[in-house]
């Protein structure tokens, strides 16, 4: 295997993505409080384990209103300043937290500033489209969620290294050190525009009407693909979300004590999968339709979901980790792409907005109501339901696909494999 040549899908892109992507990075590193919520408030705090489920319930619905209105803001402000100011207000608390004992008022600080964070949220993805030519959009956001994985494949293993050390104040710090260099990296040296030819014109979105003085409702109703694409994915990450609830729980059940540890095995397996195949398959998927690979990756979580379903023994977790994970980097990569190629620049931060309140639905909704149902069944009905919501979900994106092909206006994916040859040939 050349892996200089799957390599290579990163070459050529923009400066502005790959100082994106160094910031990344460093931010996700850092990222030490939020895969800690849980432990702080019960350990540090001393809520009770409900309390704590109560508590980051709320905080997270809480985040709605500030991803729609954030979404706005980028549209009217752009996403550079609003990355620049929420990002720093936000590290701020949470360098203000790292002076302080750990009582409510922490918590109260950290779900402010999960808020503030909330209302730059939809900038990220808004920005990759503003600086990044159409033919290279996937390659773009394959690199930022490479760059999103390596420092979460870091991050958390030193926050919990300094966490049982009982350097609480010291993770809040660093946390928000991480942020505002990061920040300060998008400030200084991302110019926020795309400079070659290709660039993403207002308006010039495949397959997309819009006019540029409509609304964003007029805008979602002449483009109800939108809508539709969103609420498959809804579905999608509903079950995505299993693997953090169902699967920890059900290691723990089949392998007693050690399941913990099995757990966080499989939790490397994954971000070590992310880390090596996702330029691999950036590559081979180059020319590939994002709803053909959403599908497919549709079509791996339901093979990975069920054999969770009939699994009691190590190696076949390990083998439907894997699986599972290959349709996450299929999925991740191309969601993005396509709300981005479908979306004309005056409506990306409403619209990325959208994108996320629906998948946040999904990762909210999915645990709450697969709970419900383990006090009805086992472990294995309850993958089964989940793998047969994933397949029906996969059918839906195949079906989507269908229905793009037989518009009657110019097919989306005969426009984007023009830009495929387009990126070929520069």
């Amino acid at each position: 295997m050349d892996i200089r040549r799957h390599l290579s899908v990163y070459k050529g892109l923009p400066r502005d993505i790959y100082v994106l992507f160094i910031s990344t990075v460093i931010n996700k590193m850092g990222s030490f409080i939020v895969p800690l919520m849980t432990l702080i408030l019960t350990e540090k705090i001393g809520f009770s384990k409900y309390e704590a489920g109560l508590f980051t319930t709320i905080a997270i619905l809480s985040q709605a209103p500030f991803l729609v209105v954030g979404g706005s803001l980028v549209d009217r402000f752009g996403s550079k300043r609003i990355i620049v100011i929420f990002q720093s207000l936000g590290s701020l608390l949470y360098l203000t937290c790292g002076f302080m004992k750990p009582t409510v008022a922490v918590a109260v600080l950290i779900v402010i500033a999960s808020n503030l964070y909330a209302l730059a949220t939809p900038a990220f993805n808004a920005m990759v489209p503003s600086i990044t030519p159409k033919a290279l959009m996937k390659n773009a956001y394959s690199l930022m969620y490479l760059g999103s994985n390596l420092g979460l494949a870091i991050g958390p293993m030193i926050g919990g290294i300094l966490f049982s050390k009982n350097y609480l104040n010291l993770l809040f710090i660093l946390d928000a050190t991480t942020t505002i260099i990061s920040t300060m990296m998008v400030f200084f040296f991302v110019r926020g525009k795309a400079k070659l030819s290709i660039s993403l014109a207002k308006g010039e979105t495949s397959g997309t009407k819009a006019e540029s003085s409509e609304s964003i409702f007029s805008f979602i109703v002449k483009n109800p693909v939108i809508i539709a694409f969103s609420l498959i994915m809804l579905v999608y990450y509903f079950c995505y979300v299993q693997w953090n609830f169902l699967l920890p729980l059900q290691t723990v059940e089949v392998f007693g004590k050690a399941g913990v540890s099995v757990f966080s095995s499989l939790f490397s397996i994954n971000a070590i999968t992310v880390i090596v195949l996702t330029p691999i398959l950036t590559s081979i998927t180059a020319k590939t339709y994002p709803l053909k690979s959403m599908f497919v990756g549709g079509i791996l979580y339901f093979i990975a979901f069920g054999m969770f379903a009939i699994n009691r023994y190590i190696l076949i977790f390990v083998a439907a980790i894997i699986i599972m994970t290959v349709g996450e980097i299929l999925i991740t990569i191309n969601s993005n792409n396509y709300i981005a190629q479908r979306t004309p620049k005056q409506y990306l931060g409403r619209v990325n907005s959208m994108f996320f309140l629906f998948m946040g639905a999904g990762f909210a909704t999915g645990p709450l109501v697969m709970g419900s149902v383990l006090t009805f069944v086992n472990f294995q009905y309850a993958w089964i339901i989940v793998s047969a919501l994933m397949l029906f979900g996969a059918t839906l994106m195949y079906w989507l696909k269908f229905i793009e092909k037989k518009s009657d206006k110019k097919s989306l994916e005969d426009d984007y494999d023009e830009y495929n040859e387009i990126a070929s040939n520069d």
